[in-house]
């Protein structure tokens, strides 16, 4: 069985926010932002994905899917 962390648990494991790193993206102009955004949710839904295909592989597509945005609504 896989080991998931809990929101509390990812965030004690992730930390603070970087208040440096919040302060560099809200200099940058909207759109730019916007698609610094974008590109990190790309990343973070490609991993959940491949994690759920390693995990269930007896899954379809659709099922993994539909998992993930359970999951998402579990946990906000």
């Amino acid at each position: 069985m896989a080991y998931e962390l809990s929101v509390e648990e990812l965030r004690q494991r992730l930390g603070p926010a970087d208040d440096l790193q919040i302060r560099l993206l809200m200099r940058l102009p909207p759109g730019k932002r916007v698609r610094t955004m974008l590109n990190v949710q790309n990343v973070l839904i490609t991993t959940w994905q491949r994690r759920l295909r390693q995990t269930y592989p007896e899954l379809s597509d659709l099922e993994r899917c539909q998992l993930m945005f359970e999951r998402l609504y579990q946990n906000g």
